[in-house]
Parts: structure tokens; sequence; C-alpha cells
């Protein structure tokens, strides 16, 4: 039965090892959140912090990926594991000694981080060689319910945490998930990878590092699905990641005036609609094709944001009871959640069975960079745009482009062709 829940043996003992780090992360960010505010009583502390986290992602995502491709894949999962728990660990210490100040916690986040690029790409390559071509939509399905998992439990058993052993505990504990999850990760057997030698001499590391770069661009660049792919990444990622992190938050507290456990009430129902999404993924994969359910995917969730936009209306807010207006928001968002399961768990699949094994670390590195280059930059515009235009509108034209670009993508014949391509794989 377990082997049939989770696959195989090497996917189930991945499965379990990410979602007990990752649950640890969750509880972690959940702690420095506080930790932060704290120390410095500061918003702006805070959000440096995170900016300065998402930076390695943004910049070395691409390189990262490189590695994926040249370096066993096992090793840099398992050691990356080993690096983050020792790095919680030694926080513990400096924190239980009374140590602790702000550039020692924004340079331990930011080397997580850096541990955190390096170990995305190479498991995302590897996955399709841990599990067949048929069972690779219940892996990703199963990959989402751990992300869900993470978003609902890590705040959560965080905040008891928290109350219960303090900063040292939550330190401690988040270190020996990790160290629990490299543990596991020992017992994997992943599948080796071609290397790419270059007209079949044998190169330095330098030169390989870039000839493998080279090789992996001009791939992507000779594809015009994958080119496709990341352009529509970019956009998406612009509009969607201030949206729900600066558009629905502001549109909740200040114009409905909804408390912080109201609004958390709300964003809840997202990771509770990736977990309906993960049960339903594959039934609807089936029935309407993994190609058309992803740029269906994208439509529904740009009519989500159309319908919160048009609720932003003042006149129908303001007409709107307070039972009517949670039992809406949470309906939309949950359906978002759902919606947006069946966006990435396709996208996945399509990735991992088109993308030849020895270029597949490149190009998730690639697209992972690419999607989040312009985060920062569209979270900034989105402040200002919040008190400087219509918030009603502002939504409804994010949500109409958003339904615009999953009509593109749904007859892109670039995409199409790579869809056709993984049928005949």
């Amino acid at each position: 039965m377990g082997q049939r829940l989770f696959i195989n043996r090497d996917f189930g003992l991945l499965f379990w090892g990410r979602l007990v780090s990752q649950i640890g992360d969750g509880i972690h960010y959940f702690a420095l959140t506080w930790l932060v505010l704290e120390m410095t009583g500061s918003g702006t502390a805070l959000g440096t912090l995170l900016f300065a986290s998402s930076i390695p992602g943004v910049i070395l995502a691409p390189f990262t990926g490189v590695l994926a491709d040249l370096w066993d894949r096992k090793k840099i999962v398992v050691s990356m594991d080993i690096v983050r728990g020792l790095i919680l660990l030694i926080l513990a210490a400096i924190f239980k000694a009374g140590s602790l100040t702000l550039p020692i916690l924004y340079g331990a986040t930011v080397l997580s981080s850096l541990c955190g690029v390096l170990f995305g790409p190479a498991i995302s390559a590897a996955i399709p060689g841990l599990v067949k071509k048929e069972e690779l939509i219940k892996a990703n399905s199963l990959n989402n319910f751990s992300r869900a998992a993470t978003m609902i439990i890590g705040p959560v058993l965080g905040a008891f945490l928290l109350g219960a052993t303090g900063y040292f505990g939550v330190f401690l504990l988040n270190g020996i998930a990790f160290l629990f999850s490299a543990f596991s990760e020992t017992f994997i057997r992943f599948p080796k990878v071609v290397r790419d030698e270059g007209n079949g001499e044998k190169l330095h590391p330098t030169r390989q590092f870039v000839f493998s770069f080279k090789e992996g661009f001009t791939y992507i660049w000779q594809n015009g699905g994958l080119r496709a792919i990341i352009l529509f990444a970019l956009v998406l990622n612009f509009l969607a990641a201030p949206l729900y992190n600066v558009v629905f938050p502001y549109f909740g507290k200040e114009v409905l005036g909804l408390t912080a456990e109201q609004y958390g009430t709300v964003q809840a129902s997202m990771p509770v609609g990736y977990l309906v999404g993960t049960l339903l993924v594959g039934f609807l994969a089936s029935k309407f094709g993994k190609g058309n359910l992803f740029s269906r995917g994208i439509m529904g969730q740009g009519a989500m944001v159309i319908l919160i936009g048009l609720f932003a209306l003042p006149s129908v807010y303001s007409a709107a009871s307070y039972s009517v207006t949670m039992a809406f928001l949470i309906v939309n968002v949950f359906i978002s959640g759902i919606l947006n399961t069946s966006v990435n768990v396709p996208l996945q699949v399509l990735l991992q069975e088109t993308v030849p094994d020895n270029y597949r670390g490149r190009v998730y590195g690639l697209i992972d960079s690419m999607g989040q280059m312009l985060v920062p930059i569209s979270m900034a515009v989105s402040g200002v745009l919040v008190d400087a235009v219509s918030l009603s509108g502002l939504m409804i034209t994010v949500g109409f482009v958003v339904t615009v670009i999953g009509v593109v993508i749904g007859t892109s014949k670039g995409i199409k062709q790579l869809y056709q391509e993984e049928a005949a794989v």
C-alpha cells in the first residue's frame, strides 16, 4: 500500500525527506519574521531580509542548473540539506549564547537560500528518472501536495513551537529536520546522467562549465516552445506575485477592513485548494489533456482575478454583508488554488518528459531564474499603483491580461508541438 501511494521506494524516500524539510522551512520563516520584527521593530528590515534571500535565486539559478547537469545530483541534494541543517544548528547555538545579531541572521538566511538554489534544479531534474512516464502526474501531484501541506502546517506548527520552545527550539528542530531529510536521501538510487563532454574531448572544469552553459542556452533558444514558456512564466510571475502579496492584502485590510485573523482565513483557503487540486489533476489531465489543462488553468485564474476585481467595485462590496464577503473571497481563493495546481503539474510533466535528462537542470534553472527576475520590481510597482489607481480597475486589467495569456498559450504552435513531442515519448 505504501509503495502504491508513494509510487516506489526511491520516490517515497524523496517525498518524506522533502516534506519534513519543507515543513521545517515553513516553521523557520514564520519564526524568522517574528524574530526580525522583535529585534528591529522595522518592516523595512524584514523586507530587506526577504529581498536578500531572493537574490541568489534570481542571479544564480541558471548557473546552478548547469551544475545540476554536471555534478552528481545525489551529492548535491544530500550535501545541501546537510549544510542547511548545520547552518540552523549553528544559529541555535549562537542564539542560545545570546550573540545573535541581525547581520548574522542575514548571512545565515542568504547562505541557506544559496543551498536551496542548488538543491531545487537537482531535485526537479532527477524526478523523471525515479518514476515511470505514466507516474509523472502522480509524482508531481504528490510534490504539490507536499508544498500545500507545508503552507498549512508550517505556520501553525511554527506558532505552537515558538510558544513552547522559543527561537532556540525552532532553530534546533528545523536544523534536525534538514539533517533527517539528508539522511533519507542517502538511500535514494538517483539515476546516472550522461554528461556533455564537448566534441568528445575531456575539458577543464571551467571550460566544461562554460561549454555546458552555452549548450543549455542554445538548446532552449532553438526550441520555440520552451522560449514561449519562459516568456509567459516571466509575465505571469510579474503579474501574480504582487497580486497575492500586495494588492489582495491591501484590498482585504484597507478597503474591506478585515482583521488579520479574517484575512488569514481567506489566505488559508489557497493551500486547501492546492490539496484538492492534487486529487483532481490526474482525472482532469486525462479528460482534457495536459496541454489544454495547462492553458485553461491559466485562463481560469485570470477569470478569478476579474471576479475579485468586479467585487472590488464600491457599489458591490459596500452592499455585501460580512458573511457574503468572506464566502466569496474564500471560494474564489480556494478555486484559484485548484487552478494553480492544474497549471503547475502539467507544466512540470511537460518539461520532465520532453527535455533530455542531461539538459533538464539547465532548463529548470533558467526558468526559475527568469520567472523570478522581475518579481522585486513588480512588488515595488504594485505598491505605487494601489495608491494611485482604482483597485478594481487594476485587478480587472491584470485578470484580463492573464486570461489572454492563457488563450495565447492554448493556441501557441511551439507549445502545442512540445505537448505532441511529450505524447510521442
